[in-house]
This record gives C-alpha cells, sequence and structure tokens, in this order.
C-alpha cells in the first residue's frame, strides 16, 4: 500500500475542493436526480468524509470490517435521505471518479513508477468499491418493505 500513498495524500489534503466538484456534479447529473434534494451542504460532509476516511478503508488491518461498517453506515445515510440504490451507488461511483479527476488534473503521476502506483491504487480502490456495493445492495435489501421482497 506504501505505494499508493501520493493519491491517498492529494485526496486528503484537498478532500473540501474535490467534495465540491463532486457536489455540483452529483445535484446535476441525469443519473443522480434524488440528490437535488439534499442540500449542498449535507453533501459536501458526506464527500469530504469519504476522501478523509479513504485511506483507513484501504490500509487498516482489520480494512474487511471497517468497509462493512463504513458502507453500511453510508447505505443507512442515503436510504433515510431517500436516495434510490442505483443513485446511492453511481453517487458513490462520482466521488471515486472526482477522486482520480482531481490527481489527473493535478498531474500528479509523471513517471513510469508513479504510473504503475497510480495502477495499483485504483485496483485497491476498485476491489473496495465491489465491497461497498455489496454492501449498500444489502443494506437496502435488508430495509426492503415486505410487499416489495415478495416480488423480487
Amino acid at each position: 500500500m506504501a505505494d499508493s500513498i501520493k493519491l491517498l495524500d492529494i485526496t486528503e489534503q484537498n478532500a473540501e475542493e474535490i467534495a465540491e466538484h463532486w457536489t455540483m456534479d452529483v445535484q446535476k447529473n441525469k443519473r443522480t436526480t434524488h440528490y437535488q434534494n439534499l442540500t449542498k451542504e449535507k453533501l459536501i460532509v458526506y464527500a469530504i468524509d469519504f476522501y478523509r476516511n479513504l485511506r483507513n478503508l484501504l490500509t487498516a488491518d482489520n480494512r474487511s470490517e471497517i468497509t462493512q461498517k463504513y458502507f453500511q453506515k453510508y447505505a443507512k445515510k442515503c436510504h433515510e435521505n431517500g436516495l434510490p440504490l442505483h443513485e446511492s451507488i453511481y453517487g458513490l461511483v462520482l466521488m471515486r471518479r472526482h477522486m482520480w479527476l482531481y490527481a489527473d488534473f493535478q498531474a500528479i503521476y509523471i513517471d513510469a513508477l508513479e504510473h504503475q502506483q497510480a495502477i495499483d491504487s485504483t485496483m485497491r480502490i476498485m476491489l473496495m468499491m465491489d465491497y461497498a456495493v455489496y454492501e449498500i445492495t444489502q443494506y437496502y435489501l435488508d430495509h426492503m418493505p415486505e410487499e416489495s421482497k415478495k416480488k423480487s
């Protein structure tokens, strides 16, 4: 994981700015229309929380347990705010995209070694996002009304 620290450093140091860009995108994106019902301030807090917890989600010894708890909490917030499952997941995808867009815009990866480190970061984050999708989906299924479960 030491190879991937540069992306995490950039993300943590610029969490507010990345969160601002994400919030603007998620509130105007045609795939996340329910985010328009939430305040900009609330959304920025959600994104900053994600960006600041990313290092722990990727590097903690018990990262599987931490990831599970974190994304169950994320799913609960989304669910309580009336965000449909597909938008909750796509909002997270956009968080990931804005982190990478910011890093790419800053041109932090310039040589072959740094490029390989960026690929390593990407692979680790993609795996974590796979776990996130599972946890979010499971939370929504667990909180689905009984009538809907019978139709599934």
